[in-house]
This record gives structure tokens, C-alpha cells and sequence, in this order.
């Protein structure tokens, strides 16, 4: 590859690839190496990191700054924490409304407030009009593991059952139509929130976690399959289980979009031992953000590591991890 290509940030095929190739084979070490949502380092405290570059920046049911602060949050509890503080970093292209800039601010101070996150540290740097799509922003977050809880687990067994928070694809179709990219009558909000309530209720509710991913670039099936490769296991999908919003589901007819890789901000896999997953379902369901929270799929091997998608007619399918450019790009 002579030049960087878009699809490298994709969260597909080539994302993977470049991170084993470039990263991996520079950086390799314990901790990174696991290739988790953020990483365990010192006195119970995890860490993780994301740049976000949705343009527009403002869509239906939130902006790039609630953007931001949601990825964080859904990073950390993706790793059993509860977030405390942060950093921030905002790279500006010259000219760009400073009243634009002050709602995003707002709108980051007040989940901030509601998440009881500080923020600790930052930087603003202001590059020369043409150079930037508008505005980009770098969140670090920090935070303490709950109760002692260490994700993700390295104890799968058969049986286990994989669980999917929420309809799939709403926020890249709010994205994409505030973009101008598609047109439809009425709206489809992006699913963008923060999920650190509902999996600390999980965590009280004493559930065996095993795995959690939020589902962003590459979607759903790009969540799959990363957790295929890190479980070394086999899973089977049933489609008639996956929750989707029939708004969503009609776009991605029309438009040929694949639904199963469009981007959330407010939708997580949970894998959970078989015995917990109906007790998992009903914590779930007592939150706006997860009450469409349903099981979709189980481990089925130990080995062969593999997403099978048993489709709505009947079939089986691999459901393979996304190639191409997946738009929109949101981070």
C-alpha cells in the first residue's frame, strides 16, 4: 500500500490488518496485545483513547461532542469500569462557528456532569481553513474497574449466550441523512447514549460477564467477529432475533446499505453464561437505552473460530468481518 487508504479506519478487514501489521508488530506488549476497548494498567484503573470526525458535526439525537463523551463512557464500561475523569483535545479548522463550537462544549459539560466525569487535562490546536473537515476530538478516559471485575474473560464455554443491547444501525442512518446522503420521510434520532448505568447494574446483579463490545465501526458483524478472534470460538446468530428498527431496515434495502455493518454509539455485545442470560435480559430491560435488549446467537465450539449467521430464510451463512469503506464514518 503505497498510500493510507480510507478504509484503514474503517473498522473492517484492513483496520484489523493495519493495527496486526503497523501497531501490533511495532508496540506488542500484555497489555496492548489484547486489542480490548481500552486497557487494565496500574491500582485497578483502565485507560482508553478515541478521535471522533463525524461530519456533520450535529444530527438528529445528538453531536460529535455527545459523541465523544458516550464513546469513552462505553469504552470503559465495556471493560467492567466506571468512568472518572478525562482529557480533551480539539484540533479546529479556522473558521468554523464559534457558536458551533460552544453547543458542543455545552453539550459535553452537561453529560460530563450527568456521568460524574472531570475533566483533568486538554489541548485546542487551530489549523488553517481547508485543511480540516471542521472540527475533530480526542477523548481520553480513565476509570476504576467495579467491583474487582476484569473484562474481557478468557473463560467461554458452549452455550454461552451472546446479547445484543438494541437495535442495530440508527446512528449511521441519522448520520447519514443529516449528511444528505439519504432521504426519507421523518426521522430516525441516532442511537448515541451512554451504558456505563445498565452495565454497572449488571455487575450488581452478581451476572457472569464474559464480554462486552460497543457496537461502532464496522458494525455488528465487525463486533462478531473481533470476538470470535479473541474467544477462539465458534458462534451461531440467529437473524429473526436481532433487533432492528423497520425505519433503519428500509433505508438499507433501498439504498443497498448492509445493515449488519452500519455503526452504533448506544448499542453493546454482551456475552454472558448461559445461566445468567434471561436474568441479564430483564436488568437490561428496565433502561430506555437497553430495554430492546435481546439474545441472539450462543457458542457452539470451543474452536474454529467462526460466525455463523442463520438467515431469516432458513440458510446458514459466515457472517465475515466488513471490507470496503463503511460509511458513515463517525470516529
Amino acid at each position: 500500500m503505497d498510500k493510507v487508504l480510507i478504509t484503514v479506519g474503517s473498522g473492517g478487514k484492513k483496520s484489523q490488518s493495519f493495527i496486526n501489521s503497523e501497531i501490533i508488530s511495532r508496540f506488542s506488549n500484555e497489555k496492548l496485545n489484547i486489542l480490548a476497548d481500552g486497557a487494565h494498567i496500574d491500582n485497578n484503573m483502565v485507560v482508553t483513547t478515541d478521535s471522533f470526525t463525524v461530519f456533520p458535526p450535529f444530527f438528529d439525537g445528538g453531536d460529535i461532542g455527545v459523541l465523544s463523551i458516550c464513546g469513552m463512557v462505553n469504552d470503559l464500561a465495556s471493560m467492567g469500569a466506571e468512568p472518572k475523569y478525562m482529557t480533551m483535545a480539539l484540533v479546529i479548522e479556522e473558521g468554523f462557528p464559534f457558536g458551533d463550537l460552544q453547543r458542543i462544549l455545552d453539550s459535553m459539560k452537561k453529560l460530563a456532569n450527568e456521568q460524574n466525569i472531570q475533566l483533568v487535562a486538554g489541548d485546542t490546536k487551530v489549523v488553517e481553513k481547508g485543511k480540516l473537515d471542521g472540527i475533530i476530538i480526542n477523548v481520553t478516559g480513565f476509570g476504576y474497574r467495579y467491583k474487582n471485575v476484569m473484562l474481557p474473560s478468557r473463560d467461554y464455554k458452549i452455550g454461552d449466550s451472546i446479547i445484543l443491547t438494541g437495535p442495530v444501525g440508527e446512528h449511521s442512518i441519522a448520520v447519514l441523512k443529516n449528511r444528505g446522503v439519504v432521504e426519507f420521510d421523518g426521522m430516525v434520532p441516532s442511537d448515541v447514549a451512554p451504558l456505563w448505568e445498565p452495565v454497572k447494574s449488571l455487575i450488581d446483579g452478581d451476572i457472569n460477564i464474559k464480554f462486552i463490545r460497543d457496537v461502532t465501526r464496522g458494525g455488528l458483524s465487525a463486533v462478531l467477529n473481533e470476538f470470535v478472534s479473541f474467544s477462539r470460538t465458534k458462534i451461531e446468530i440467529y437473524e429473526d432475533d436481532i433487533p432492528v428498527n423497520e425505519k433503519v431496515l428500509a433505508v438499507c434495502d433501498i439504498y443497498g446499505f448492509d445493515i449488519y455493518s452500519l455503526a452504533c454509539e448506544g448499542r453493546l455485545v454482551v456475552v454472558v453464561d448461559a445461566m445468567d442470560s434471561e436474568k441479564a435480559l430483564s436488568i437490561l430491560s428496565q433502561y430506555e437505552q437497553t430495554k430492546s435488549a435481546r439474545a441472539i446467537g450462543q457458542i457452539i465450539d470451543l474452536s474454529n473460530p467462526i460466525v455463523i449467521l442463520n438467515t431469516q430464510f432458513g440458510g446458514k451463512i459466515v457472517m465475515d468481518m466488513p471490507t470496503g469503506e463503511i460509511l458513515p464514518r463517525i470516529c
